[in-house]
């Protein structure tokens, strides 16, 4: 639910204004239809949060409207591979947890400690500084929807003060608690001074991209869900090659921690030895901050770089072993792979818990990890078909989504 102006102003194109009464506001969602609609994305800077986005951004670039993406600025760089124009607001995501009270990470908190700290110190903060900076920018650019992801709550904080309709973007299977997350959240944003984002979001549409088979019984707090179809990802002209040949192998693994988890050398050296326990090739990519070096010597059969686009790679693979964050997660199932899961934090173990019951994977948790265990759950993975077959299922279902285009198409006949 969105909160639009009690003055309802059309243009001669036919658009809904967002001119507002000081005194009034009335409670409802109205997304505007179309050619030239200008739709505002606030991402949080990280890019697990921004790049399940894209086939939304690009439908929207498709249909002709102006499209503008407000993160921090470390994401300048990948914003201007995408093409997509960049609005720079709050602070980076190194930033975020620099500022964080304490001396441990959010990760080796006690998990009940952990989703309080967060939403205050990290999101909520973030979305504090977030809304002042796009609210300045709603004020001259006037966008006419602001799309946002999950824990991105400063946009649509400026998008309630100024009257304009919000839609929230979900990356992955519903994190349990999720409501008060939000609330957390929320209430650290009025404490600034702000109106309190939370009930509005989750009341507003929310684009869904977890097929039917991984969305378990976890209570959903969003009133009103739409469907969408994930995406492996795309590949741009400038992303680096991926060279299987001369690889000894008939079948090929992906392995990744990320881009957030990923500096646990100790736990990449574990799974390449458990991997190449059976006859794989194996590609591997560390992620940004961690030295390829710090593997070790490997043999002829891996191959690492920092950065692979895992949309060119998964065509390839037989399995995925991954730390399960949810863009991997759901770009394997877009290929029907099975995949091992080695969480590490954050959204993982949540993601994880989702995916296991769906028969298409197996896990591993942070003191489960040796070379030996990473063995035997890959052999179990390739050895058992059921795990196949059960991805494939889930591949079938992610095929009977509907695609972004439509998606945004349905949003604006359903405010009609």
């Amino acid at each position: 639910m969105d909160r639009i102006i009690s003055r309802h102003v059309v243009d001669a194109a036919g658009w809904p204004g967002h001119h507002r009464e000081h005194d009034q506001v009335e409670e409802c969602q109205q997304v505007p239809e179309g050619p030239g609609v200008k739709v505002l994305v606030g991402s949080w800077p990280a890019y697990g949060h921004l790049l399940p986005m894209l086939p939304m951004i690009r439908a929207a670039q498709a249909a002709g409207h102006d499209v503008m993406v407000s993160s921090g600025s470390d994401m300048a760089g990948l914003l201007g591979r995408l093409g997509i124009r960049h609005h720079v607001s709050g602070v980076t995501l190194a930033e975020s947890y620099a500022r964080m009270p304490g001396e441990r990470a959010v990760s080796e908190m006690p998990p009940e400690e952990q989703p309080v700290f967060a939403a205050k110190h990290l999101f909520g903060a973030g979305a504090a500084d977030r809304a002042r900076d796009v609210a300045e920018l709603v004020q001259t650019w006037r966008p006419d929807l602001v799309l946002h992801d999950t824990l991105e709550l400063g946009s649509p904080t400026a998008a309630i003060v100024h009257g304009v309709p919000h839609v929230t973007h979900g990356y992955g299977p519903t994190v349990p608690g999720s409501s008060v997350f939000a609330a957390r959240i929320g209430s650290v944003v009025a404490e600034a001074g702000l109106p309190d984002p939370a009930e509005p979001v989750l009341a507003a549409p929310y684009l869904d991209v977890c097929p039917p088979g991984l969305r378990g019984a976890q209570p959903e707090p969003w009133t009103d869900m739409r469907p969408l179809k994930p995406s492996a990802g795309e590949v741009l002209d400038d992303d680096p090659a991926v060279e299987l040949d001369g690889l000894p192998h008939d079948r090929t693994v992906y392995v990744t921690l990320g881009t957030i988890m990923n500096q646990a050398a100790h736990v990449f050296r574990d799974v390449v030895e458990g991997c190449t326990a059976h006859d794989v090739n194996l590609v591997v990519t560390t992620g940004p901050g961690l030295d390829g070096s710090a593997l070790g010597t490997l043999p002829g059969s891996v191959r690492t770089a920092p950065y692979l686009p895992q949309a060119a790679l998964l065509p390839h693979c037989t399995a995925v072993v991954s730390h399960a964050g949810a863009g991997t997660m759901l770009g394997a199932l877009c290929h029907g792979l099975p995949q091992l899961c080695l969480p590490q934090g954050t959204d993982q173990p949540f993601n994880t818990d989702a995916l296991m019951p769906t028969g298409a994977a197996l896990a591993l948790q942070p003191d489960e990890v040796t070379s030996d265990a990473v063995a035997e759950a890959l052999g179990r993975l390739l050895g058992d078909a059921t795990f196949r077959a059960a991805a494939e299922r889930l591949r079938s279902e992610i095929e009977q989504m509907p695609p972004a285009g439509k998606v945004l198409a349905d949003l604006a006949d359903t405010s009609a």
